[in-house]
């Protein structure tokens, strides 16, 4: 790890909280049914200029945090996030520094998420932790 707040990859994948396996197990559902349904019309509501997020979402947020997805390893307001391949796809720990900065940027812009999951970003955030961890499960 380094100590200017980007962690190696390895480091930040270490600090997912694997024994979570009721959280991890939601995870995986949630990715089916981001597959499913990219886009509900409730995943986001805005009431005037703020958004009311749908379950989805909150679920999505909830289950981030609780895995130790959204991390204070990875100094977000000082990086630039990761983007997605031209797949669509990320990789694990790129999907940790997303979901940090997806995350904790909400707290200073209200729409943050709803703009990760416009742009699929969150879709993708979900999908790359919960494929990892189905391969860690074997």
């Amino acid at each position: 790890m380094t100590q200017d707040g980007d962690p190696d990859d390895a480091t930040l994948i270490a600090a997912l909280d694997v024994e979570r396996s009721d959280a991890w197990r939601a995870l995986m559902e949630l990715d089916e049914d981001f597959r499913n349904r990219p886009h509900a019309p409730d995943d986001c509501v805005w009431q005037e200029r703020y958004p009311q997020y749908g379950a989805r979402v909150e679920t999505a947020r909830r289950l981030l945090v609780e895995l130790g997805a959204v991390t204070p390893l990875y100094h977000w307001m000082q990086r630039k996030p990761p983007v997605l391949g031209a797949d669509g796809t990320v990789s694990p720990a790129d999907a940790v520094r997303l979901a940090t900065t997806v995350i904790r940027s909400e707290r200073f812009g209200d729409g943050n998420i709803a703009g990760a999951l416009t742009a699929g970003i969150l879709q993708a955030t979900v999908a790359a932790l919960a494929g990892w961890y189905r391969e860690q499960a074997g």
